[in-house]
């Protein structure tokens, strides 16, 4: 479970990214190592710190993250100064799958797209390519595409051109976004094809009804003529 980096700066989920700022360099001076003499939890606090103020103090991870606990806000703009890694930026797109999936097919469409379109804004993108560690970047592509599950084409295409900027010439790319499209419309295909089933089942109910009322009704005036 994703830690509540929130508790971990002492700050409010509504603070100001000026008040997280205060907040990290506070806690950053008191709980440095060489503050503390090589203290092994001081330093493990120093850690937790850092990596809190690396997802709150960018606004565009801040906001993914508060997407997966449920928080939708969004902040003005702000970079940080902490040096993420591909990892951060995977474990907040795996959240961000997660809860969609858990959803119940209950997903604010808007919302989605705009933590994932933040998050692959074209500093992070670069900074992806750059770094070249190709087997996050497949996952973090990965993590995207099942999002895109529950995006209309329009904003999906949106995000398809980024992720084809992040895949940097990798074929496979291509073959994964084919593949996703080919089961999205097997799907709705069956859904088509259910749907279809489901009416000329109904239809099917009614004519025999009336076939059976109409029987009755001559049944009945046999029997009055006798």
């Amino acid at each position: 479970m994703m830690k509540d980096y929130y508790k971990i700066l002492g700050v409010k989920q509504n603070a100001s990214q000026a008040e997280i700022k205060k907040a990290y360099r506070l806690l950053a001076v008191e709980f440095h190592p060489d503050k503390n003499g090589g203290d092994k939890a001081s330093e493990e606090h120093f850690k937790e710190v850092s990596a809190a103020y690396i997802i709150l103090g960018d606004t565009a991870k801040r906001n993914a993250y508060d997407y997966t606990k449920g928080h939708h806000k969004n902040y003005t703009w702000q970079h940080i100064e902490g040096k993420p890694t591909p990892v951060t930026l995977l474990i907040l797109f795996k959240r961000i799958k997660d809860k969609v999936l858990h959803a119940n097919g209950k997903v604010n469409q808007n919302a989605l797209f705009k933590v994932i379109d933040d998050l692959l804004s074209k500093e992070n993108i670069k900074f992806l390519i750059h770094v070249r560690d190709i087997a996050t970047n497949n996952l973090i592509i990965d993590e995207v595409l099942t999002c895109c599950i529950f995006l209309s084409e329009n904003l999906k295409s949106d995000l398809y051109l980024k992720l084809t900027t992040l895949a940097d010439g990798d074929s496979r790319f291509k073959q994964k976004v084919a593949l996703l499209n080919t089961r999205q419309d097997t799907l709705e295909n069956a859904k088509a094809v259910e749907s279809h089933d489901h009416t000329l089942s109904r239809t099917s109910k009614i004519i025999f009804i009336v076939f059976l009322t109409l029987f009755i009704i001559l049944f009945i005036v046999s029997i009055i003529r006798l």
